[in-house]
This record gives structure tokens, C-alpha cells and sequence, in this order.
């Protein structure tokens, strides 16, 4: 499950979801520490990220790079605010 969320920074994927999926991870050279909303740091959550992935939505396609997170079982990938606007859901967002 993908949850669009207005609160997150960075694109997450779920570190069970990566093992699911097989991925190949890249390792932080320099660790910058991922906050929740209540500004407690994300312990695991600064150590990797992926290659580029290729997300699909329907007929919707955007590449994105994402940082590997601890997080609930239910959620695979987190996107951010500004991915949501720079993908606009089907029917929203539209200029008026």
C-alpha cells in the first residue's frame, strides 16, 4: 500500500517491503537523521536508500529514489507533499 502524506519530507519504503522486493541498497556516505512529525528521529531510517525505482499508478509513471525505513507493516511506500504535487491525482489539483 502507498500512502500519500502531506506530513513526510522524503519518499520511504518500508525495509520489508525491500527484502519483499529484493532491492539493491545504496548506503548513506553521510547519515542524516529522518524525523516523524513529533520530531523524534527514525531510528534505521538514515542508513539506506535505492536506486531509482519506477513507480506505476495506472497509466502513470514517475521514477523516484527511496529512503529505507523502519514503519508499520500496512504501509509500503510513503510519498510526500511535493511528489504529490508534481503528480497530481487524477482529477484534482487542477488549476482553476
Amino acid at each position: 500500500m502507498v500512502l500519500l502524506d502531506t506530513g513526510c519530507s522524503v519518499p520511504l519504503i518500508n525495509e520489508k517491503m525491500v527484502k519483499c522486493l529484493q532491492l539493491q541498497l545504496i548506503r548513506h556516505e553521510e547519515q542524516l537523521p529522518i524525523e516523524i512529525f513529533t520530531g523524534q528521529t527514525v531510528e534505521g531510517a538514515e542508513e539506506y536508500y535505492t536506486n531509482p525505482l519506477v513507480l506505476q499508478h495506472r497509466k502513470h509513471f514517475s521514477r523516484e529514489i527511496l529512503e529505507v525505513s523502519p514503519m508499520d507493516k500496512e504501509i509500503d511506500i510513503f510519498l510526500p507533499f511535493w511528489w504529490i504535487v508534481k503528480h497530481p491525482p487524477q482529477g484534482t489539483w487542477e488549476n482553476t
